[in-house]
């Protein structure tokens, strides 16, 4: 019986199914395969190798080429793409893309000759060129045309990955008669450095490395004694992280024993890192593989470092060559004992001998994807471990509703460190941005040659510019939201769709000259009044306008950072006497039920930000009764942090909130405000036609912010009892309706007002 394969393609498409190449069956799913499309080929994987009669045989069109032996995704990764495509209600391809970092994008080399017994004239005007039985550049011929010789079966074909070639100096003959004598004496040390060293990637390396003069070489250019020429670069090693003895722990209880399941949440940082390093040691020495996966990339120089003291251990970063990262697919894939540190893409490496997952900070927001399939990495994980019949472990400061919902065999809970929480009632205060607690403390970091974080709500000067007299803001012509105020550069602009302008010379209401800045302060303000309270010491500001140096800040000097809560995501600095937020209500103030919660978590992270040294931790609140500060400052602080969190997790299940039930948000976009809504409102009929109960079914419900980018959003929310019912639901619509109407679809949204891209 014929064989064909089913194909993911990295394209926000369904697998599709081809014969296998020449009729040579790949030993096992998993492994790439080239195969024909639009015009051209492209890179896929083998999902499955699948019988098929023959009758269905002559409708499929052959794949060209195995790329591997051995399987690029292993069973469970694919299990885990798979199923990340079904609770997305989303293209298995596009799952594929969004998981898959490496190897479905790479360069090809791909070379056509004529089959044995083809006559040259099959080849109309290209016969010349194919009529030799020698191997041809594909891309030498139109790429209709090969798409015809090969469903015609007239071609043979070969595909590899095209090898990295760099353009290198190299020998070319050796020294003769014409480098006699001492004037060339400078010219022989070069070609002889060439011939015992080999290639060079320029002349001027060259003289350096020969200790000559450039001329020297390029007169061995000159007289062909050496040439440049595009060479094969030899691939480079797996990034291997480097241990840092000085930031050396020791591991801690290990978290998992003969548990399956479990959670490590409470007490430090350095405690729940000691933890993890436990495990992983445990398991590289018993000759495993561990998965260790973190939200952000910031978070993985520190754990990589910790573990390399221990044991073996990768890291796969974005900042990788495509070459460093297959040279990381084939270390693991060979079964190296060793852990493997990253941020989501990890999920899919081909770790053969992956005995635990380990997933730090589980209840980061970061782990909901942006793009892609928006999928929750953190559910990846589950799918993975279970696949791979691997343990998992679940690393947060905070044990969250949904980590709760896990139902781990095994808790590891340390009590929580009683952190020095001020709350700074702004109610009170007659100064603005900072409160008189703030401005005396930061007072007291000057005096002391100490070092602080301010931590603000956003960047920017100010929220915006409004009228003095009327109070109207100046507003973005394409998003309805005001400009915010960026006062060093003395622009306007929107952080939405990017629009930028100068200040206006009055109200464009009222005609009244003056415009002040709004309330809502950002790091330009926060950051020129620090300034001005701890008079010479050095203040830095962070955010995405603004990426110092703060290697002195690092090294221990005293100093002010002043940034958005990404400073929050830095290494810890050795000295920090004082954290504070500018206005920690904006920490609870999203659209999202799980917005108190992540407030909480927030504010102890912060605390573990200075570790033992436990720095005071300054709120300015407009709220300072509200229960995450209560619970904080309360005498048992563990006891409080549970209270609030079973409460939270009461009010979400009987609101019907995740993980009590499965939601999805379904976004419609269109320039005309109706049409948009018109789109959504449709598809609420369908869903209702297909018997979705009203309770299921919330919306149309346009936006907080109803215009952006020119563009008006509506929202439908679904939420089903489980992911099979809910994506059932979402195959039922139309993806595209049509009349620029753009839909898109987030299953497990984080943020339920943030817009799509």
């Amino acid at each position: 019986m014929p064989h064909a394969l089913d194909v993911w393609l990295p394209l926000p498409v369904p697998a599709f199914r081809y014969l296998a190449p020449h009729g040579e069956v790949p030993g096992e799913a998993g492994v790439r395969v080239v195969v024909p499309w639009q015009g051209g080929v492209r890179i896929g994987l083998v999902a499955e190798v699948v019988e098929v009669g023959v009758a269905a045989a002559l409708e499929l069109r052959e794949a060209v080429a195995c790329l591997d032996q051995a399987p690029w995704l292993l069973p469970s990764a694919r299990r885990m793409i798979a199923g990340q495509a079904a609770r997305s209600a989303a293209p298995v391809g596009l799952a594929l893309a969004t998981m898959v970092p490496v190897g479905l994008d790479d360069p090809l080399d791909h070379e056509v000759r004529r089959l044995d017994g083809v006559e040259a004239d099959a080849f109309a005007e290209h016969a010349e060129a194919l009529a030799a039985s020698s191997w041809r550049d594909a891309t030498a011929f139109p790429a209709d045309l090969v798409a015809t010789w090969r469903e015609h079966g007239l071609l043979q074909e070969r595909v590899r990955v095209r090898p990295r070639r760099h353009r290198m100096l190299q020998a070319t003959r050796p020294a003769d008669a014409g480098l006699d004598g001492q004037p060339r004496a400078a010219q022989r040390r070069a070609l002889a450095w060439l011939e015992e060293h080999g290639p060079s990637p320029s002349g001027a390396e060259l003289a350096r490395a020969a200790d000559v003069p450039v001329s020297a070489v390029r007169a061995l250019v000159a007289k062909a004694y050496a040439a440049y020429d595009e060479l094969e670069v030899p691939p480079p090693g797996p990034p291997w992280a480097l241990s840092e003895v000085r930031n050396g722990q020791e591991p801690g209880e290990p978290a998992l024993a003969e548990s399956r399941r479990a959670l490590v949440h409470g007490g430090r940082a350095d405690l729940r890192r000691a933890a993890l390093l436990a495990e992983v040691r445990s398991v590289v020495q018993a000759r495993h593989q561990a998965l260790v996966v973190v939200p952000e990339t910031a978070a993985i120089d520190a754990l990589a470092a910790a573990l390399a003291r221990l044991v073996p251990t990768l890291t796969l970063r974005a900042e990788h060559s495509p070459e460093q990262r297959a040279a990381l697919w084939r270390e693991v894939a060979s079964g190296t004992p060793l852990a493997l540190v990253g941020t989501y893409p990890v999920l899919s490496a081909p770790l053969p001998r992956l005995a635990q997952v380990h997933v730090w900070d589980a209840a980061s927001p970061s782990y909901k994807l942006a793009s892609g399939t928006r999928s929750v990495a953190r559910r990846d994980a589950e799918v993975l471990a279970e696949a791979a019949s691997a343990q998992i472990a679940w690393y947060d400061p905070l044990a969250t509703t949904e980590l709760r919902a896990l139902r781990p065999d095994r808790v590891l809970t340390w009590p929580y460190p009683s952190p020095r929480l001020v709350t700074s009632d702004l109610r009170q205060s007659a100064t603005w941005p900072l409160g008189p607690d703030l401005i005396r403390v930061l007072g007291q970091v000057a005096e002391r040659q100490r070092q602080a974080l301010v931590v603000v709500p956003r960047r920017g000067f100010a929220a915006g510019l409004a009228c003095r007299a009327c109070g109207s803001p100046v507003m973005c012509p394409h998003c309805d939201l005001p400009l915010r105020w960026h006062a060093s550069r003395e622009r306007l602009r929107c952080h939405q769709c990017g629009h930028a302008q100068p200040a206006p010379g009055g109200c464009a209401h009222c005609g009244e000259r003056e415009l002040a800045p709004l309330p809502g302060s950002g790091t330009e303000w926060v950051a020129r009044e620090v300034e001005r309270v701890v008079g010479g010491l050095p203040v830095w500001q962070v955010d995405a306008d603004h990426r110092p140096d703060l290697r002195d800040f690092m090294a221990g000097a005293s100093g002010v950072v002043v940034g958005t809560s990404a400073v929050l995501r830095m290494a810890p600095p050795p000295v920090l006497s004082l954290l504070a937020f500018t206005l920690a209500d904006a920490l609870f103030g999203h659209e999202d039920f799980r917005a108190e919660e992540l407030a909480l978590r927030t504010l102890l992270q912060a605390a573990e930000l200075g570790g033992e040294r436990r720095p005071l931790l300054l709120v300015q609140t407009f709220r300072p009764e509200h229960p995450i500060y209560q619970a904080l400052q309360a005498p048992d602080v563990a006891a409080a942090v549970a209270a609030c969190g079973a409460e939270v997790s009461a009010r979400r299940a009987r609101f019907g909130y995740p993980p009590s039930s499965r939601w999805a948000r379904v976004q419609y976009s269109h320039r005309d405000r109706a049409r948009a809504h018109a789109s959504a409102k449709t598809a609420a009929a369908t869903l209702r036609t297909a018997g979705v109960a009203d309770e299921a079914l919330l919306g149309p419900v346009a936006t907080g912010v109803a215009r952006v980018r020119d563009r008006y959003t509506v929202h439908l929310f679904l939420r089903a009892a489980d992911d099979e019912r809910l994506a059932s639901w979402l195959q039922r619509l139309d993806r595209r309706p049509g009349d620029g109407v753009q839909v898109r679809v987030d299953v497990d949204p984080y943020d339920v007002d943030v817009l799509l891209e």
